[in-house]
């Protein structure tokens, strides 16, 4: 009975501290902000420790906004100077951490914002203030300042697991992120609180459930494309007269479907081909980008989860084919009917296709070269930092200048005017991502 009490106790202790702090920001601290409108807005990607976020800062970047992205951790295949900013770094704690020190540094961080920028870029769970009692705040005053806000989310902010309708992802989420089970109740809070309040939301192609979305990508992700350019010379390797190399990159291994990969490469080269397989895990992204681009043939992104990933672009970027799960028809095709999907040269595999389909671009060095090819002109109209400049003005328009933006339209390939209509279509000779 005294744990409880104390434990009671002590939590009621913290928000009252976490009350204090906000209100005296609130009214002595925030008040104090002084804040014009430029026709240019500053932009702010972060917090979550993505890779994404450094990748779409650098675009706008390009462009000439002032653009920082910012992180609370260096994940551990990345870099110190991959992100602009680090919480620790701007705020850190001297001494011993405590939830008083923690919340006055949310404070501190949200008044140098409000200060600073004028268009937040965020996912459902990394907001700046995340895990205190007034976080539902957070919108009113962004919206009170009037800064603006944008939500991506990144996988895990987002997937409900009694709502994802793939079982098989499904499992696999419980396998590979099993806390995530007991955080069903939090999650459908923030995303409703983010539905309602966001001024932009771009959901890719996570739509199980998904609450609006304004935008309709097929992917929000964008990559560097000139880093990303093809060295080795096209292979005329046919698993016969010389190896071919396979990458297959898994963070999360049953996410990705790796036990099947695996499976389909072993009983390849028991047929008799010649494979030389590369699995990369915890691996710089320095090292991973000189794989693909100077040995690679084929990458194998991912067969359970739909859709393709940051890794699965390196792959279409560095011009070589790429596999990845692009089978479930009741989620493709809005995006065949109202995106670019049909441009897509990703080979869609499975674990059921998978040997089948690694055998097939194995043995036909031709149609391998002529995937590449396409892949990395669909990177380049899709996912390279002008495309996603393209995007970011036309959200610009819409939640900054408050101009008349038909965002719906943005990618509609029924439109003469759509972007996707803007330069020739990636020709590939796929059927709905099959191989005829």
């Amino acid at each position: 009975m005294f744990f409880f009490l104390n434990s009671k106790l002590n939590s009621f202790l913290i928000k009252l501290n976490q009350y204090l702090l906000y209100y005296y920001f609130r009214f002595f601290v925030f008040s104090q902000v002084n804040r014009e409108k430029a026709l240019k807005p500053r932009l702010l990607f972060g917090y979550t420790p993505i890779i994404s976020n450094k990748y779409w800062s650098k675009a706008m970047n390009k462009k000439g906004y002032i653009s920082h992205s910012i992180s609370s951790e260096v994940p551990i295949i990345n870099s110190k100077d991959d992100f602009d900013l680090y919480i620790d770094d701007l705020f850190p704690i001297k001494g011993k951490p405590t939830n008083w020190k923690e919340t006055q540094r949310k404070l501190r961080l949200f008044t140098y914002i409000l200060k600073n920028y004028d268009i937040l870029i965020m996912s459902f769970r990394y907001n700046y203030f995340r895990d205190t009692v007034f976080w539902k705040k957070e919108a009113v005053i962004l919206k009170h300042y009037g800064l603006k806000t944008v939500i991506i989310p990144y996988g895990s902010d987002y997937y409900i697991y009694s709502k994802v309708i793939d079982h098989s992802v499904k499992h696999n989420l419980m396998i590979n992120v099993s806390s995530d089970i007991f955080n069903n109740k939090e999650k459908e809070e923030r995303i409703a609180y983010w539905r309602d309040n966001a001024d932009c939301m771009l959901m890719g192609i996570m739509l199980d459930d998904a609450p609006r979305w304004d935008f309709l990508p097929v992917s929000t992700v964008c990559i560097d494309s000139e880093s990303w350019k093809r060295i080795k010379k096209n292979s005329l390797a046919d698993g016969l007269n010389e190896p071919v190399t396979i990458v297959h990159t898994p963070n999360h291994r049953g996410f990705k479907g790796t036990e099947f990969i695996f499976k389909a490469i072993e009983e390849l080269k028991q047929e008799g081909l010649k494979i030389n397989f590369k699995v990369i895990e915890n691996m710089k992204n320095t090292e991973v980008r000189r794989i693909l681009v100077e040995e690679a043939d084929i990458l194998v992104e991912q067969i359970i989860a739909m859709g393709y990933a940051l890794s699965g672009l390196e792959g279409l970027s560095a011009g070589i084919p790429v596999i990845s799960n692009l089978h479930r028809e009741d989620l493709t095709q809005i995006f065949r009917r109202y995106s670019y999907l049909n441009e897509c040269p990703i080979v869609s595999g499975t674990p059921e296709n998978i040997k089948d389909t690694i055998r097939k671009l194995i043995t036909n060095p031709g149609l391998r070269n002529q995937l590449g090819y396409s892949g990395r002109k669909y990177v380049e109209k899709y996912h390279s930092y002008e495309a996603f400049q393209s995007l970011f003005e036309k959200i610009i328009e819409k939640i900054w200048l408050e101009q008349q933006v038909d965002s719906m339209y943005f990618y509609n390939p029924q439109d003469p005017t759509s972007y996707n209509n803007a330069t020739s279509l990636i020709e590939h000779p796929l059927k709905n991502n099959r191989i005829p």
